[in-house]
């Protein structure tokens, strides 16, 4: 449920190949966060990461999701999820 508001934030509602690459992009932008937390960086050092791939409002948002998710979730699943929830968009 959380991958989908996440997605839903990023407003990818495109068809055919441009969707596509959306969500492939989608799910590389969850991976990186899920990734720095996953190598100690902090809240702010990713938040900033993601800032420079995709705007400060929606980086705050996917910063703040991926620091919610118990250590146990932090896998490429998540990803994945979002990436399949973007796609059936």
């Amino acid at each position: 449920m959380r991958v989908l508001a996440m997605v839903a934030v990023f407003g990818i509602l495109s068809s055919g190949a441009a969707a596509q690459d959306k969500c492939a992009a989608t799910e590389a932008l969850f991976n990186m966060g899920i990734e720095a937390r996953q190598d100690g960086d902090s809240k702010r050092k990713v938040r900033r990461m993601l800032t420079r791939e995709m705007g400060r409002d929606a980086a705050e948002q996917l910063a703040d999701f991926v620091f919610a998710l118990p250590d146990d979730q932090l896998t490429p699943a998540i990803g994945q999820a979002a990436r399949a929830q973007c796609e059936a968009l």
